[in-house]
């Protein structure tokens, strides 16, 4: 009899079901959302316009919103219109003047938006890059889950960056292209021979965006030692150990930002960073710099950006069993797919330490 009841209660768990619990959550107005990142030495920029959908919406899409008036208005009252090109899309083909100081203006159902005033940054630069050997430490963890701390051994890349003007804020993309090398047996003219496979692919960062500021405190200016990406000395954890490491090309995309931008770009870092612990800070809207001038009580998500862009690369080699690594600057740019693989021949964009470039 007791086993016929232990089979009775295993047949109930197995065939009961969980009710899914929905709550009943308010449903407001969808809020109008603003993406507008000027850069300033790019011939074309877009501004997009979307809303916001309802926690419990089917459709998990934002619309895109069509119909808008977005134009920028100067500091001399001149103004640049965008033309909607696709649904949401509003595009500007006229370069900023780096004189001038912009408003970001949309109408739109008979309300209008306006953004605080951006001015121009200067071009960004980097002084020196260099790397030093270094621990990269992860911690992969929540509030319901004990803590999983990573330890990785390599070199972690750096930027300084001497003020020379009144852009002192920026934001780093980084892309790393790891190049390796493969073989193949063949024949050439009746002769067995083995010819090299040039291969490489892409690594792009994740997480939390990389910004520089001046130090808080500080008369000073400059950065110093800002720490760009790491680059772990095993590198075969990106390709088999069966083939030969050739370094890495580091493409570093530097944007000059304005004060307000990096404020901003530094609350959503901290938004990122939370992972529901007691003591991660309070999830709160974030607040950019546009609003609703005919009705200030209305929400409006997004943020008017104007940033200025360079672009630094730099060649790093290394040993996986030594402590010691090469690293220089690259002067000259070629287009460098995102990944691939050539034969025999040797790609343009292929990094060595003593290559040559074509002179202009």
């Amino acid at each position: 009899m007791k086993r016929l009841i232990y089979i009775l209660f295993l047949i109930m768990l197995i065939v009961s079901c969980e009710e899914i619990y929905r709550p009943n959550i308010d449903k407001v107005d969808n809020l109008l959302v603003v993406e507008a990142i000027f850069i300033t030495n790019k011939a074309i920029n877009s501004v997009h316009l979307y809303q916001t959908r309802g926690f419990n919406d089917a459709n998990y899409s934002y619309p895109s919103v069509s119909g808008a008036t977005v134009y920028l208005t100067d500091d001399l009252e001149a103004s640049i219109t965008g033309t909607e090109n696709s649904e949401g899309t509003y595009t500007f083909d006229q370069k900023l003047d780096s004189d001038r100081q912009y408003t970001l203006n949309i109408e739109l159902d008979g309300e209008i938006y306006q953004s605080e005033v951006q001015s121009v940054p200067d071009i960004p630069s980097i002084d020196a890059i260099y790397a030093e050997y270094d621990y990269s430490i992860s911690i992969d963890g929540t509030a319901s889950s004990s803590d999983k701390i990573e330890k990785e051994y390599g070199f972690q890349t750096y930027a300084d960056m001497k003020s020379a003007g009144e852009t002192n804020h920026f934001r780093f993309f980084g892309r790393k292209v790891v190049q390796y090398i493969d073989t193949y047996d063949t024949m050439v003219n009746g002769i067995p021979m083995t010819l090299p496979i040039f291969i490489w692919r892409s690594i792009y960062p994740n997480g939390t965006f990389n910004i520089a500021g001046p130090p808080e405190y500080s008369t000073s200016k400059d950065i110093t030692k800002h720490p760009l990406e790491f680059f772990p000395q095993n590198y075969n954890k990106y390709f088999p150990d069966t083939l030969s490491f050739a370094g890495w090309i580091y493409i570093i995309d530097q944007y000059g930002l304005n004060e307000d931008t990096y404020n901003y770009y530094e609350k959503i870092n901290q938004q990122l960073d939370n992972q529901g612990k007691i003591f991660d800070p309070i999830y709160i809207q974030l607040e950019g710099n546009i609003t609703c001038k005919t009705d200030p009580q209305k929400k409006v998500l997004g943020n008017f950006e104007i940033s200025s862009y360079a672009q630094s690369r730099c060649f790093l080699t290394y040993y996986k069993n030594k402590e010691e690594f090469r690293i220089k600057r690259i002067n000259y740019f070629y287009d460098i797919p995102y990944s691939g693989y050539i034969k025999d021949n040797m790609p343009d964009f292929w990094e060595t330490l003593n290559r040559t470039y074509p002179t202009e």
